[in-house]
């Protein structure tokens, strides 16, 4: 009753709702009803005639068979069962397999194997074949069974899939002698279905017990798999798919583990109900389209002011955008076209005011999205509200991912309590500038300067926060900058004097190793303590020269240059650091692809390229190997040291070339700065490319 009562409520709702829902229900409802009670019934009817000729099929194919079958054992048995001696008489069985196979259309070969597996005759060709073995798979079973066997779908002798029936062989004392084996026709088999068949597009098809199809109305499905054979027993109807067609069959088991499938493909069997339901179809919509006009005309003089109506004052709808009209059509005179003119004077009236909130909308929205700071609103519920561009371009992150977050979800801090939206928030106090930190979604962190206000309802309550925040990693950077500068500035004056003092002491260790190479050269000594002498002299020479550039840094160097070969160069330094290369077991991969040669200062280049290849072996404290590459692209040279170190950090690459800045503990930080300016008096480029747990490559590029 209930539902009665809501189903009146919800068609009185509206006069075309009314008048729609009775035409549904008096005409076009009862139609339908009416067809598909017509179809369903004819169907059903179909359908179990359908099955009842399925079932009768099966049943008369399943007993001719089995019939054919036990006749088959019966005759091999005979075959098998005359003799009366202790020896077999071949030749009669032979003879009398002929004549069973002459006599019956469902066998077409039969052959004798011996207690060994040896084929004795095959008839009805071979009486005597020669040493032929075949390992029949049924041959264990009939021995200890004492019966016959029916095979699956099996190889043969010959290599051809047959199915068998085979019996035992015994002598008169009931001695095993062997197995009588006949090879079942399948073509007869596929024959007996087909001439079973009521009509065109009916099949069938028998499976043996392990799913193969040994004979099928369609003769390419042989040797196919079928998925029906573990139902066992009976079904008089099942839908099975048959050659990609739903199709309607009927499933029975027959004796010795055989199964037989029998039916008719869907769209065969049902063509006379798609015949009466086209007829049908044509009546009814015939009716419904007379249906229809009469119901339109009556929608045109009764329902179509109310619907005009209607749809024009969806428009007002505050989810769409409204649109005026500046000509009202002349309506009939009464109720339904006072309440129209009504509501078109009423839209046109608050258009002016709708379009000045959109205006202000867009332009807050604007000045929002333009501002060059990054700001943020959260609610009550620590839910962002809203974030602009500049925010999303400060943080990484798409807006859409973010908007709609719990705030400490957001991941740009590592705590919840770093949050000063959140301190805001439940403390009350605002207007403050704080200095803070975020997290991007590169892992960098950025130093932020925020400011943070409330939201609040007509009641004055807390509804939110919004915080506006201005990026300030480049200043506190260029802050840190200007403070190294004043500690190098200060460095660079203590440095000097030190490197005023060192010259001195490093001039009388420059006299005492020229000295000390000229007695090794003129002496007896051995040609290890020449090459050390070599070495000490050559290192301090380098020193003194090092002391001398360091002196005139802040000058413009305009030692002489001359044409080097870099390959010269770093065979000077592997030849230097020939024991430390030994002594931490790393090895040296050369590959000089070109004799390439620069102008250049010799010792300036050793000591660039001593200080790239000693970081890289001390970058392999466990050893490795160091590659080294010499080439020329177009109008460049590249020298590329790579090693299979420990690599370097994303962070520590940024400020690897910063003076005395270091990642070993005992460095000073002055190698590779000194390498990077050496470099560029040469006009030549430093570039490292690092990745943490691989190594490092370190890339000269110089330009002639």
């Amino acid at each position: 009753m209930k539902i009665i009562k809501i189903l009146f409520k919800y068609i009185n709702q509206s006069i075309t709702r009314k008048y729609l829902n009775i035409f549904m229900l008096v005409l076009i409802i009862p139609i339908i009803v009416i067809y598909y009670l017509i179809i369903g019934y004819a169907e059903q009817t179909i359908k179990k005639d359908i099955v009842a000729q399925n079932r009768s099929s099966t049943d008369m194919i399943v007993k001719r068979l089995n019939a054919e079958m036990t006749d088959v054992v019966l005759q091999l048995q005979l075959i098998a069962g005359k003799d009366t001696g202790t020896q077999l008489d071949l030749n009669r069985m032979y003879t009398q397999s002929k004549q069973a196979i002459t006599q019956s259309s469902i066998v077409h070969s039969i052959y004798y194997l011996d207690q060994n597996k040896k084929i004795r005759f095959e008839a009805p060709f071979v009486k005597d074949p020669s040493f032929i073995f075949y390992d029949y798979p049924n041959f264990e079973q009939v021995r200890w069974s004492h019966n016959y066997a029916v095979s699956d779908n099996i190889p043969n002798h010959s290599g051809v899939n047959v199915v068998t029936i085979s019996v035992p062989v015994f002598s008169a004392n009931k001695k095993f002698q062997g197995v009588l084996v006949a090879e079942i026709s399948k073509d007869y088999l596929s024959e007996v279905l087909k001439s079973v068949s009521l009509s065109k597009g009916h099949f069938s098809y028998i499976t043996d017990s392990s799913g193969t199809v040994i004979a099928s109305t369609a003769g390419q499905q042989i040797g196919q798999t079928s998925s029906l054979h573990a139902l066992g027993g009976f079904s008089e109807s099942m839908v099975i798919e048959w050659q990609k067609e739903k199709s309607v069959a009927a499933y029975q088991a027959m004796q010795d583990g055989w199964d037989l499938v029998y039916g008719v493909p869907e769209r065969i069997a049902f063509e006379p109900i798609e015949k009466l339901s086209f007829a049908l179809r044509i009546s009814f919509v015939t009716i419904l389209a007379l249906c229809l006009f009469f119901t339109w005309l009556g929608m045109k003089s009764i329902l179509y002011p109310i619907i005009r109506l209607t749809e024009y004052a969806r428009t007002y709808n505050p989810l769409h955008t409204y649109i005026p009209l500046k000509e009202k059509k002349k309506e009939r005179p009464d109720e339904l076209g006072l309440l129209t003119d009504t509501i078109i004077d009423m839209g046109n009236s608050n258009y002016e005011k709708q379009k000045m909130l959109e205006e202000k909308e867009r332009y807050l929205y604007d000045v929002l999205e333009g501002i060059p700071y990054g700001i943020i609103t959260i609610n009550q519920e620590n839910v962002i509200t809203y974030v602009n561009l500049q925010f999303e371009k400060m943080v990484h992150h798409e807006r859409y991912d973010m908007v709609g977050l719990h705030l400490s979800d957001l991941p740009i801090k590592s705590e919840n309590g770093d949050f000063v939206l959140l301190q805001t928030l439940h403390s009350g106090k605002q207007g403050e500038e704080i200095e803070s930190d975020i997290i991007d979604a590169n892992g960098k962190k950025r130093m932020i300067k925020i400011t943070t206000s409330s939201f609040y309802n007509e009641d004055l309550q807390t509804i939110g926060i919004i915080a506006v925040m201005q990026d300030i990693s480049q200043m506190k950077l260029l802050e840190a900058r200007l403070k190294q500068n004043d500690k190098l500035a200060l460095i660079g004056q203590i440095t000097s004097g030190l490197a005023h003092e060192i010259k001195n002491p490093l001039a009388i260790l420059y006299g005492s190793a020229e000295m000390l190479l000229e007695e090794a050269e003129e002496s007896e000594c051995s040609e290890e303590i020449k090459e050390l002498s070599a070495d000490i002299y050559v290192v301090i020479n380098r020193m003194k020269d090092i002391v001398e550039n360091f002196l005139n840094f802040a000058k413009v160097n305009k030692k002489q240059r001359e044409n080097i070969l870099l390959k010269s160069i770093i065979e000077e330094i592997i030849h230097l650091l020939r024991v430390k290369l030994n002594e931490t077991k790393i090895q040296i991969i050369k590959k000089y692809e070109d004799d390439s040669s620069i102008k250049g200062a010799y010792d300036q280049l050793i000591q660039v390229f001593l200080n790239l290849i000693l970081n890289a072996i001390e970058a392999m404290p466990d050893g490795g190997s160091i590659t080294i590459t010499i080439k020329e692209e177009n109008d460049r040279v590249l020298v590329i040291i790579e090693d299979t170190g420990i690599g370097i950090n994303e962070q520590d690459l940024e400020w690897l070339f910063n003076p005395f800045f270091s990642t070993k503990e005992s460095g000073s930080g002055l190698g590779l700065t000194i390498a990077r300016d050496i470099l560029a008096e040469h006009d030549a480029k430093l570039e490292m490319v690092s990745e943490m747990g691989k190594g490092t490559i370190t890339t000269c590029c110089f330009y002639r």
